[in-house]
């Protein structure tokens, strides 16, 4: 693997650069962006969709064509969660907390200039972990046992103290309800059914795109229809628009490395996805920002870590399925069927028996950024126009788009109704204050923590260390203070927050005297 590295990447990047590769790159691209920004149809639905049309191809043009729509489906959630608050993916609902508002202020074009930016700075800094330290971070990768998955899943759950600060009790109320959520079904551990009522239908649990669609799809559809306003908002002149989404990653050098590192290393753990990377990036970035009060009203930051992170998260869940063939996210298992239908085996010998196809996928990466750079770029000005679209209009095409997307996650009418259920919640929920993300978050992180905790109860037990096996684990050790400091840094935050107002309310109330 090392001897190849060096003397064959040219000649494989001078292969990629022919008519046919750039146009399978180019066409990924569009069908990956189209999937994205649709609600319902994320990456791991699109790759499934466009998986059939591949058999024809060569092994490596496949792979790129996949890697094309996996990579930009990632960066198309944000383009429905910026306009209308409607994440695409699950990856894109933080990005929604920022960049919806400022759409509203009429800064969409700024808003999406930065995620496809954000997207592509991670997308690449992902690219380049891959190329260069995959076998030492698929080491890695297997470190990480039941209790490691565990803990990582808290310190996530640990975001809702920053997601929730303007009141953290609703929030972690919201975050209750989506961990109760995520129990319904049948017990992984013992086979019983929980909160089933007796249903057949409720006995496989409740999907999270459904859900997902409900909670902000139907919930932000019927929260529109209460509005006098004839357009989602108002569409202004953005004079300097892409220039502030330039300046931003060379202003803040750090919050592009820590977000691009965060997502690398969660998409290196198998299971943990882009959803738990864009949570965990973007409750550190307003952990760590000197403006953190401006998340979550229309800060362009959010909006960068969120997109940054889940994007190099690609590059992160490739490495355990390039070098030890275990998937790290839903897209990756499906790719791994991809290279196993072209009779390539992931792991070590793919590297030293197939070294061109591997290296080729990897590099390919490179174009496919850049393409999506260019595209997203040139669009978010007719992206930009949805928003001169009337409400009227809008409602409808999303309820049905809604509704489309959660009948296609298993051909399911019940998931249609879960999918309204979850929209009328979501409605009554939003309107008496609580946040959505931190339930969905919960819906998330929910199964992760249980399985793994249950996974790490049972290696106690045979190891007679009971509970101390969680915490005497380096690894765990480090998890369990860093959720440990995320709490009790929410907690300084949300103090201060309080004293400043209170010190602003004294200082007007004594000017007013």
């Amino acid at each position: 693997m090392g001897d190849f590295l060096p003397e064959g990447l040219p000649a494989l990047m001078a292969g990629l650069l022919t008519f046919q590769k750039l146009g399978l790159i180019v066409l990924g691209v569009a069908v990956g962006l189209i999937g994205g920004a649709l609600p319902g149809i994320s990456a791991s639905v699109a790759i499934a969709l466009v998986l059939p049309l591949t058999f024809t191809l060569d092994p490596t043009s496949a792979l790129i064509l996949l890697g094309a729509i996996y990579m930009a489906a990632e960066y198309g959630g944000s383009v429905s969660a910026i306009l209308i608050n409607t994440p695409g993916t699950p990856a894109a609902i933080c990005t929604a907390l920022d960049g919806h508002p400022m759409a509203v202020e009429g800064r969409a074009r700024e808003a999406l200039y930065v995620a496809v930016i954000a997207s592509s700075i991670g997308g690449l800094f992902g690219v380049a972990i891959l190329l260069l330290f995959t076998p030492p971070l698929a080491a890695f990768s297997l470190v990480f046992g039941a209790p490691e998955m565990f803990w990582l899943a808290v310190a996530g759950l640990a975001v809702v103290c920053n997601l929730a600060a303007d009141n953290f009790l609703k929030g972690v109320i919201a975050a209750g309800i989506g961990l109760w959520i995520a129990t319904i079904g049948q017990d992984p551990a013992t086979g019983f059914y929980r909160y089933t009522f007796g249903s057949y239908d409720l006995e496989g649990g409740v999907e999270l795109v459904p859900a997902l669609l409900g909670f902000f799809a139907v919930a932000q559809m019927l929260t529109l229809l209460g509005t006098k306003e004839g357009t989602i908002a108002k569409v202004v002149s953005q004079a300097g628009a892409l220039r502030k989404a330039i300046a931003l990653p060379f202003n803040q050098p750090f919050l592009v490395l820590r977000s691009s590192l965060i997502g690398v290393i969660v998409g290196i753990l198998p299971g943990a996805g882009a959803s738990i990377a864009s949570f965990v990036s973007y409750g550190e970035a307003k952990r760590f920002s000197r403006n953190s009060e401006k998340f979550g009203k229309g800060a362009a930051e959010g909006i960068f870590a969120s997109e940054s992170a889940n994007n190099a998260m690609v590059g992160g869940s490739l490495v355990p399925l390039l070098a030890l063939g275990i998937p790290g996210s839903a897209s990756a298992a499906i790719l791994f069927g991809a290279l196993t239908m072209n009779g390539l085996v992931p792991g070590p010998q793919l590297f030293a028996e197939r070294g061109d196809i591997a290296y080729s996928f990897i590099l390919s990466f490179i174009p496919i950024v850049l393409v999506m750079l260019l595209m997203g770029l040139f669009s978010s000005r007719i992206y930009a126009a949805v928003l001169r679209v009337k409400v009227n209009m809008i409602v409808p095409a999303v309820l049905v788009l809604a509704i489309i997307g959660s009948y296609a996650v298993r051909n399911s009418l019940f998931d249609v109704w879960i999918t309204g259920i979850c929209g009328l919640g979501g409605f009554f929920l939003m309107r008496f204050g609580f946040s959505l993300p931190p339930l969905i978050l919960g819906m998330v992180l929910g199964p992760l923590a249980e399985d793994n905790f249950r996974r790490a109860l049972v290696l106690s037990s045979v190891s007679d260390s009971t509970m101390e096996y969680f915490v005497t684990r380096p690894i765990s050790l480090v998890l369990m203070v860093v959720t440990l400091l995320m709490v009790v840094s929410a907690f300084w935050q949300e103090i201060r927050r309080r004293r400043s107002i209170r010190d602003n309310a004294v200082t007007m109330e004594s000017s007013d005297g």
